[in-house]
């Protein structure tokens, strides 16, 4: 095998691998989160729910596959809409956040559902809550409990 040829296989194999690993690193500076907050319930509620706006700085769509927190059993991407006059809440798998957009998770509409929690949830608390992205890199933010009148 001439060296062209090897370089050129060299080339072939490892560039792909490179920009995947570059981008990657870079996802963390391009992702921030704003306005992140937590709907305090009774301690009798399992569960509650998380929103935020979540800005991609980027020139390319990102895509947020899973969420995580160690304050629940599971948390979870849903949906909420409207279908003929009645309220429907579904899991999604993935959340899409355009290139040089924002994506607002609020009431009646995107949300983190926390689910089965294992500490009561008290207004003024931080919960962390980490956002995982489909090339496998994650950010954690801290999100604040609020009373519903607060919000």
């Amino acid at each position: 095998m001439n060296i062209k040829m090897l370089l050129c296989f060299l080339s072939i194999v490892f560039t792909p691998y490179y920009l995947n690993n570059t981008y990657a690193d870079n996802l963390s500076t391009d992702i921030s989160v704003s306005k992140a907050w937590v709907m305090a319930m009774p301690p009798s509620q399992p569960n509650s729910a998380a929103y935020m706006t979540i800005s991609n700085n980027s020139s390319q769509e990102i895509v947020m596959t899973s969420v995580s927190s160690d304050i629940a059993a599971s948390a979870e991407i849903h949906e909420t809409s409207d279908t003929n006059d009645m309220m429907h809440m579904a899991t999604i798998t993935s959340l899409h956040i355009p290139a040089g957009g924002s994506l607002q998770l609020k009431p009646g509409g995107f949300h983190i559902m926390l689910v089965n929690l294992k500490i009561p949830l008290k207004p003024g608390d931080a919960v962390p809550i980490t956002l995982h992205f489909e090339d496998g890199s994650s950010s954690t933010v801290d999100a604040k409990v609020k009373l519903p009148e607060e919000y």
